[in-house]
């Protein structure tokens, strides 16, 4: 079985970020910056964000955390928002999900600052990778999209799978990575089945597949005889077993059915955060110069 590591690409393009940051140093006076919102000290995500900072200092990369607690409700956190959206002193702004019960709604989207919205949830944002037919209108565009889902085309790309032509199943419909993951896929003329918990007979689905992709958050879910022979599957799941161990979606023992896979940890989840650094990069290359004085124009 071929191991699908992420580390190398990882490293990859954020050795590719030095010289766009003297860059924007340059031009800026100051280096890219970026805030982080999390409000969930144990979520599965809060694994990542003190890798983000740390990732964020060894670049040169400013970032700030922001933890507010849920019981401050949700007009506190749309103040946030605004504030944080006019601030130039920031380029990119990071949610971390799960937020608190209520806060996903509609109004939050259309509330999030698109310009700094680095893991593309605004409404503008998402319309944009939805509206776009092919691939590479997301990879020239000036927008963001979102970066999981972005990780799993280039961790593909960057192991030699062209998707064009193969039957692809995506297990989870969310907005992060499913959705927009399937859509990204189609612009790669892939033919794709978005499975969810409603779909039946998935495991057929699964055995049909050339590619599986599980993006459902159900720990060790997915066993060696829901896969047909000699498929890739590439697990985005990040969650914690009985003992407290992270891993993702599939069993250990599809080892014995698939040709390749992504490990957990060490697959998905190093080159969501390169894509992610990557983009607060671009929202800094792309943010205004500022004034005489150090106004910046917004």
């Amino acid at each position: 079985m071929r191991l699908l590591e992420g580390k190398t690409l990882s490293a990859e393009i954020l050795a590719s970020l030095a010289p766009r940051i003297a860059e924007v140093r340059e031009r800026l006076g100051r280096a890219p910056s970026l805030a982080i919102v999390n409000y969930f000290a144990d979520s599965p995500s809060a694994v990542y964000v003190k890798r983000k900072i740390a990732a964020c200092g060894k670049l040169g990369i400013t970032v700030k955390l922001f933890s507010p607690a849920a019981s401050e409700g949700y007009p506190a956190f749309k103040t946030l928002l605004a504030r944080l959206g006019a601030d130039p002193a920031y380029d990119a702004i990071m949610l971390e999900r799960p937020l608190p019960d209520g806060f996903e709604t509609l109004e939050t989207w259309d509330a999030l600052p698109a310009a700094k919205d680095v893991d593309g949830l605004s409404s503008l944002n998402m319309g944009r990778l939805f509206i776009a037919k092919r691939f590479a209108e997301l990879e020239s565009g000036n927008f963001f999209v979102p970066c999981t889902a972005l990780a799993v085309i280039r961790l593909l790309k960057h192991h030699g799978f062209d998707v064009a032509g193969k039957n692809i199943a995506v297990a989870g419909r969310s907005a992060v990575v499913g959705r927009p993951l399937a859509h990204m896929l189609t612009g790669l003329d892939a033919t794709v089945t978005l499975c969810h918990t409603r779909t039946r007979d998935i495991a057929g689905v699964f055995k049909r597949s050339d590619i599986v992709i599980l993006a459902a958050g159900k720990a060790k879910w997915v066993k060696k005889e829901m896969l047909g022979p000699g498929a890739v599957v590439i697990d985005v799941g990040t969650n914690f077993d009985e003992s407290g161990k992270m891993c993702g979606d599939a069993d250990e023992d599809i080892k014995d059915t698939a040709a390749a896979v992504t490990p957990v940890p060490g697959g998905v989840g190093p080159v969501t955060l390169a894509c992610l650094l990557e983009a607060a990069v671009k929202a800094a290359e792309l943010a205004p110069k500022p004034e005489r004085g150090g106004i910046i124009l917004t």
